[in-house]
């Protein structure tokens, strides 16, 4: 029978989320929009290469049209000798780079910076280890954040391709990840240190979202931090600057009475659970100083979440003036929020990981709860649009973009080009290119065919053909989806 039941109280919702109905209407690929609804289904379908393992973060370099992407993990069809992609295993990870063309076109990676070596069950500690999170600063740095378990603090590291240096800026807590790396134009470092241990020192004991005062990112020299030991292993510290923390899970949120930070309520408004998982960061800026605006921060979760805070910034520190959970009911909520970006129009951009499986309704469950009737699994595995505005976020799920596990998003500087990670293994790359300049409501959506040269090493390249998969609008899509009788 269909899960359809009339909810009044939280615990009628958790009813609904307990059953598990199975359901044959997920599409085929002879479905018009299937290229858009089963991205990935698709794409092999249609020639890709679908050997890519754990794709994460990727960003553009505007100024030397430079792609680069971390692939946190080298090992299963990468490495298995069969098919398109042969490459060494690498269990520290790689950074990828390519060269974009004057249409922002990528035709090609090639490792940057290796991972490394792997002995006895850690990675080097001088060197990355599964680097996950991406950000480019003024001066063409890159800064890297690891989601490792083969270092037992998670680094953020800062390499530099005009000499090739390697230096750590900052480690979080036990058991915390680095994520969320985010620079302002005038150069503030935020980052995010999700799901730490409880024994760490207050308040690193919970998931934070850090900023970095006193401390230019886009200009400024630095000597590496140490590794940490003993005590220091339990908080976070970086190489320079003084730390701000800016939000920390379960706190209340300032001029707000009925939320607190993280917390993911029901549609109902009931409270389901505080996250400890804050994520992707999204810096809007209000004026040209950098001194007013929106960060919005998302909660990795089922349901996914984001936080919007009003920050304001003097003497040297930042104030919360306000802030609230995010409203996604419009859009039937939204599903594992992970990495984030910010367009070329001062939008912010956050993705939906790991798609459900549209074949089992029970994988729904939770977002069931949420809705307080059936989930639609098509509601979920897309890159969602956050625009601000006097009336409130504006929130557009851009169907046309794809549906599969968004890592996060990187607009090219013709505002119209897209590329993507993802957090999967045998997973594929994905372009779209939109129709408009500055609009991702259509456009045109393709994946890639690899060849593989130059050898298993670190000298291998990836050549890349693009296959057209399809044009669509977003009103298409959800059109679709909204016809889906289960």
């Amino acid at each position: 029978m269909k899960c359809l039941l009339a909810i009044s109280t939280f615990i009628m919702v958790s009813m609904i989320a307990n059953c598990t109905p199975t359901s044959d209407f997920q599409i085929t690929l002879d479905h018009p929009y299937a290229a858009f609804l089963e991205s990935r289904a698709y794409g092999a379908s249609m020639g890709a290469t679908a050997e890519l393992n754990k794709m994460e973060w990727v960003v553009i370099d505007p100024v030397n049209n430079k792609y680069y992407i971390t692939m946190t993990d080298i090992t299963g069809a990468m490495t298995d000798g069969v098919g398109a992609i042969s490459v060494d295993e690498n269990r520290c990870g790689i950074v990828y780079v390519g060269k974009l063309d004057a249409d922002y076109n990528l035709s090609e990676l090639r490792p940057l910076l290796v991972g490394g070596p792997f002995t006895n069950g850690a990675c080097d500690i001088n060197n990355i280890s599964n680097p996950d999170g991406l950000a480019l600063d003024g001066r063409g740095r890159l800064w890297i954040a690891e989601d490792t378990d083969y270092h037992a603090n998670n680094m953020l590291w800062v390499y530099d391709p005009a000499d090739g240096s390697l230096k750590r800026f900052a480690y979080v807590p036990l058991g915390a990840e680095v994520t969320g790396v985010h620079i302002s134009p005038t150069g503030q470092l935020f980052f995010s240190s999700p799901h730490p241990d409880d024994s760490n020192i207050a308040p690193f004991n919970k998931g934070a979202v850090i900023t970095v005062n006193g401390f230019n990112a886009n200009t400024d020299d630095f000597e590496p931090i140490e590794v940490p030991t003993g005590d220091t292993q339990r908080i976070i510290d970086v190489a320079t600057g003084e730390i701000q923390v800016l939000a920390i899970s379960g706190d209340a949120l300032p001029a707000n009475d009925t939320q607190v930070m993280g917390g993911i309520y029901t549609i109902a408004g009931e409270l389901m659970f505080v996250s400890n998982t804050p994520d992707g960061l999204m810096w809007l800026p209000a004026n040209e100083e950098g001194t007013e605006g929106i960060l919005y921060i998302n909660y990795e979760g089922v349901p996914g979440g984001v936080m919007e805070l009003s920050l304001s910034y003097s003497e040297m520190a930042w104030t919360v003036n306000s802030g609230k959970m995010l409203d996604f009911s419009a859009v039937y909520g939204t599903w594992t929020n992970c990495g984030a970006t910010i367009t070329p129009w001062n939008t912010g951009l956050t993705s939906e990981e790991y798609e459900p499986i549209a074949s089992d309704l029970g994988k729904v469950g939770d977002m069931t709860a949420y809705l307080g009737t059936q989930a639609n699994p098509y509601d979920y595995g897309w890159i969602v649009e956050l625009a601000p505005s006097e009336e409130g976020t504006i929130i557009t799920k851009q169907y046309a973009m794809g549906r599969r596990s968004h890592e996060n998003s990187a607009v090219a500087p013709d505002s119209k080009t897209v590329y993507f990670g993802d957090d999967g293994g045998n997973v594929m790359f994905f372009k779209f290119v939109a129709t408009t300049e500055g609009d991702l409501s259509a456009g045109t959506l393709y994946a890639a065919k690899i060849t593989q040269t130059g050898g298993t090493g670190n000298d291998h390249v990836l050549g890349f053909e693009w296959i057209e998969l399809g044009t669509a609008t977003n009103d298409e899509i959800a059109t679709a989806i909204r016809e889906m009788n289960f």
